[in-house]
């Protein structure tokens, strides 16, 4: 299955945002099923996505030809998102049946079905990738300059052990992973997100929820509440093993 990214490796001159990606196999079903890998953790991603993408090439037919291990480190979230439902889409079908529970009344919302091949990308320009402008700001307390960046795969591994192992530090900890640069430092850490006054904290992560750090796929779902009828919005959880369970896309499955 081709699947063409919503952003892409950007190496020199070239953009390699079109990917050939393989259905899972035994092998990647043994990941699956490997609770050192899957359980609290995300350990399935890289090999999965290493095994399953066939060829990285720019639209001129130039391919990459580093390790695709490699090839994943340095893709974003959005893309990262984008190969993985297509794995799933090129392995079960398209149909993706998921539970949802409302925020209104707590009802959980059983059979609802995605169909994976309708979900739209937004891709974002190369332009708009180069412009750094676009993602620096100046902190209106400390008048620092900030760099901000989308999040790549050790990013989501991160913030995995930041969930299960640095809760005093939780939203310092999650606000320096979208940090490239503060001032003249490049390798921003929780203790220096700490030091920012509380109006610099909060102006910053006012931005984050609106500055566009890269192209997407949108996999927020709209469903409305089988019981008190209330429209809310779900995110499907690619990243999470179940997302590759067989029966969540079983023909079997109540439409």
């Amino acid at each position: 299955m081709k699947v063409i990214l919503p952003n892409g490796l950007l190496d020199g001159q070239d953009l390699f945002n079109i990917v050939v990606v393989d259905e899972l196999k035994g092998k990647q079903q043994n990941y699956l099923a490997n609770r050192d890998l899957v359980v609290g953790n995300i350990g399935h991603l890289p090999k999965i996505l290493s095994d399953c993408i066939q060829s990285l090439e720019s639209e001129t037919g130039v391919k990459w030809n580093g390790k695709m291990e490699d090839a994943v480190e340095k893709l974003s979230v959005g893309d990262l998102e984008t190969l993985l439902i297509a794995i799933r889409h090129n392995t079960y079908g398209e149909r993706f049946y998921f539970e949802a529970e409302c925020p209104h009344c707590q009802t959980k919302n059983k059979n609802l079905r995605v169909d994976l091949d309708k979900l739209e990308t937004k891709p974002m320009p190369v332009a708009e990738m180069l412009d750094k402008s676009r993602l620096t700001l100046i902190l209106p307390k400390s008048k620092i300059e900030i760099e901000v960046k989308p999040l790549f795969l050790k990013d989501l591994f991160e913030s995995i052990k930041i969930v299960k192992n640095k809760q005093d530090e939780l939203v310092t900890s999650v606000i320096a992973l979208s940090i490239r640069r503060m001032g003249d430092k490049m390798k921003v850490t929780a203790k220096d997100v700490e030091e920012l006054p509380a109006m610099d904290l909060l102006f910053l992560k006012d931005k984050l929820e609106v500055i566009r750090l890269e192209g997407t796929i949108d996999s927020d779902i709209q469903i409305d509440c089988s019981n008190c009828g209330k429209e809310f919005s779900s995110k499907l959880d690619v990243f999470s093993s179940d997302f590759f369970d067989p029966s969540k896309g079983s023909t079997n499955t109540p439409t």
